[in-house]
């Protein structure tokens, strides 16, 4: 369970990111820290997808995914 001051904290802190990044980022999160990496390690640059592996935010090339879809199927 993440503690309500704490997330109001991070989101005056990180308020630059769009309110659905910020919001996606907590649904994601299992701790307090955890949401403090996952928003601390956001990519600049776009387009980004989550990455279940590694538990972050990343940039991707290809939005579709076709890529990573193709390396699940093999």
């Amino acid at each position: 369970m993440l503690d309500q001051n704490i997330v109001k904290k991070l989101k005056e802190k990180y308020s630059y990111l769009h309110p659905l990044l910020f919001h996606r980022s907590v649904e994601r999160a299992k701790s307090n820290g955890d949401l403090f990496d996952i928003l601390d390690t956001v990519p600049k640059k776009y387009p980004l997808a989550w990455s279940d592996r590694e538990n972050r935010w990343i940039t991707v090339s290809d939005l579709y995914l076709k890529k990573e879809l193709d390396e699940l199927q093999q």
